[in-house]
């Protein structure tokens, strides 16, 4: 398997935004979250059989602590032991290299990665950018209109970033879907809490069970969402 290049990207996949908003979470974060994992289950294998990406991945010292760790869930032990030992060293020598003086601190800094060196911090934002480009496109439509209607709507993060590149007109429509949309969460929450102290589990909906979940979505964005 060739090893990413310096921009690593997920294979581009099929984009259908009219059944991407028919899920209950947020569509922007379902597409960043799916980036990432073909990303990661990419470049786990990239790591344990191939020493070009071994030696890309210690020149650009990893990534961030984040997505370190995501990498971690996709790989194995036998993967990690051949795929990390380049980036290992490489950090062993910078540290030995390391002067003792008033810069150790700052320089050892220097070594760990963050948002703004993480190469994979870099490919999602630019998989969301274009998403929400692409999204918005599709809601100032006269046919994507309804279908964004009728769905559960995106996270707040996400409406901030849709309403930054519309119109007026789309930004009234956008603002006041989302109201709906939490009205409608906030009601299905309290007939979930009402009926289950009434004893009345029988008549708790899928919507009532589970709107407290679609509420942190939308009010925090996905679990798993990954992107700077």
């Amino acid at each position: 398997m060739k090893p990413a290049t310096s921009r690593p990207g997920a294979e581009k996949r099929e984009i259908n935004l009219a059944a991407e908003l028919r899920t209950r979470g947020c569509a922007v974060c379902n597409h960043v979250i799916k980036t990432a994992r073909d990303f990661f289950a990419q470049w786990q294998y990239a790591l344990s059989s191939n020493e070009e990406a071994q030696r890309k991945f210690a020149a650009e010292l990893g990534f961030c602590a984040r997505h370190i760790w995501q990498l971690h869930n996709m790989s194995s032990p036998w993967g990690e032991s051949i795929g990390l030992t380049c980036l290992t060293e490489q950090v062993s020598h910078m540290l030995a290299n390391t002067d003792c003086d008033e810069t150790a601190s700052s320089n050892v800094r220097k070594i760990l990665r963050a948002p703004e060196n993480c190469r994979v911090c870099a490919m999602l934002k630019d998989a969301e950018t274009a998403y929400v480009k692409r999204l918005a496109t599709f809601i100032s439509d006269e046919e994507g209109a309804p279908s964004y209607k009728c769905s559960q709507g995106v996270c707040l993060r996400h409406l901030a970033c849709v309403l930054a590149i519309v119109p007026k007109p789309i930004r009234e429509f956008l603002l006041t879907t989302a109201s709906r949309r939490f009205e409608q969460i906030t009601q299905q929450m309290r007939n979930y809490a009402a009926k289950r102290q009434a004893v009345r589990r029988d008549l708790i909906t899928a919507d009532e069970e589970y709107a407290y979940l679609r509420a942190l979505v939308r009010l925090a964005g996905a679990e798993d969402y990954c992107a700077p």
